[in-house]
């Protein structure tokens, strides 16, 4: 099978941030596929911050760039980026079929969902099917998050953009496991829905029992060897991630004079905020570290007591979630903190944590707490259960592998 995945904010090792793609095609390789991550020659996510140009091959996963703007902040010009991206799509991958064979399959993912008519009609001219990928629901995402009203032309836009993807698509892709029912409500058929949310490489192998390597996991096991029960919180520190109420707990905690770390690694908009009132407040139970590589996270969560993870309390999240890092940290074995009201909830669902209120300091402390008064007995049985959960359900291998099988078993309409 031939697969073509077009995400505009696709990253990967040497990419950029989001590696779904690069993992989904590594995995399709692998089982005797071909496929190719169609992404955007400039977008936010990308690491280091340069525009591509032509295509990429990075340890066998094969890029191909489409001409965009390069733009700054959430304004026109990440807009009109957008824009051209979905414009200069279906001419790009019909020159594409002609010079590198036709596609099976085209899916498209919809960070943002203007490249999906393009996608559709690339798929209809090229005899392949259309399958589409929904990462954030639109246009609810606008109007719950961003606050527009329901007569914005955007919101009316991407309403009919949503519509018209549930009808035509083949199949249905959601990272979101309550999604179902809404997406049915606006036109879904019955069958075509498929969850297949975030995973884990094993590929990328586990660091333990063996000695850090990384400055930053160095600093963690030197922290344990100290004594102390260390929380970690890996990801974006951006207003969505509600990491406020977990600073603020260190507040209380350290009140109690309990041997508790808590490190934020990472970056976003709000970082130098809660800097800010962790040194206005003499929080030395709490330590900030710019962002890691992938490999040093890994190696630093395998060595952690706790895994902290917070979202912003929304109506959106109603659907579900399906965060990296919450994967990551049942992966490494780690007892989670799951601050999210969410439609689901895997901590729960797997025992392997305990939840909290993401904006209730005083409760994100008291789950805190209540990790660290358990013997490391409990503790340990709680990370297994994770861990395990994750090689059951939530490898990208084994996720690859539903999305060709639900594909291959869909005919044409």
């Amino acid at each position: 099978m031939n697969v073509w995945y077009i995400h505009p904010y696709a990253g990967g090792p040497g990419v950029g941030r989001y590696w779904r793609p690069y993992y989904f095609s590594k995995f399709w390789n692998k089982a005797g596929h071909t496929s190719v991550v169609i992404s955007a020659a400039y977008h936010h996510l990308l690491e280091p911050d340069e525009v591509r140009k032509g295509t990429l091959e990075i340890k066998g996963v094969r890029y191909a760039y489409v001409p965009t703007l390069k733009y700054q902040g959430n304004g026109m010009g990440r807009m009109m980026s957008m824009l051209m991206f979905s414009l200069l799509l279906l001419p790009f991958c019909l020159l594409r079929g002609c010079r590198h064979g036709r596609p099976n399959v085209i899916i498209y993912s919809s960070p943002h969902p203007f490249g999906a008519l393009s996608a559709w009609l690339a798929a209809r001219l090229l005899g392949a099917q259309f399958v589409f990928e929904v990462r954030d629901i639109w246009p609810l995402s606008l109007v719950e998050l961003g606050g527009l009203k329901e007569n914005n032309p955007m919101v009316r836009l991407t309403g009919w953009i949503e519509r018209f993807a549930y009808k035509r698509s083949n199949k249905v892709i959601s990272l979101l496991p309550c999604a179902e029912a809404h997406m049915s409500e606006k036109g879904l058929a019955p069958g075509k829905f498929l969850w297949v949310p975030n995973g884990v490489d094993l590929g990328e192998g586990l660091p333990e029992n063996k000695p850090a390597e990384s400055s930053f996991a160095q600093h963690v096991s030197s922290l344990k060897d100290q004594g102390y029960f260390v929380v970690i919180y890996a990801g974006a520190h951006g207003d969505p991630n509600a990491l406020s109420g977990l600073v603020h707990s260190a507040l209380i905690l350290q009140e109690q004079s309990l041997n508790i770390k808590i490190i934020l690694v990472g970056k976003g908009e709000r970082k130098a905020q809660l800097m800010g009132y962790a040194g206005d407040n003499s929080l030395e139970m709490v330590e900030f570290f710019d962002q890691q590589p992938k490999e040093s996270v890994l190696e630093a969560l395998s060595l952690a007591s706790a895994g902290y993870i917070s979202l912003k309390s929304q109506p959106i999240f109603r659907f579900g979630v399906s965060p990296n890092k919450l994967w990551d940290y049942m992966l490494t074995k780690l007892p989670v903190i799951f601050a999210c009201k969410s439609g689901n909830d895997p901590v729960g669902d797997y025992g392997c944590g305990v939840t909290a209120d993401p904006e209730c300091p005083r409760d994100i402390a008291r789950a805190i707490r209540q990790l660290y008064e358990m013997s490391d007995v409990e503790r340990v049985a709680m990370g297994q259960r994770g861990h395990d959960a994750v090689l059951k359900h939530y490898t990208y291998e084994q996720l690859a592998g539903r999305v060709v099988r639900a594909v291959g078993s869909t005919s044409f309409e």
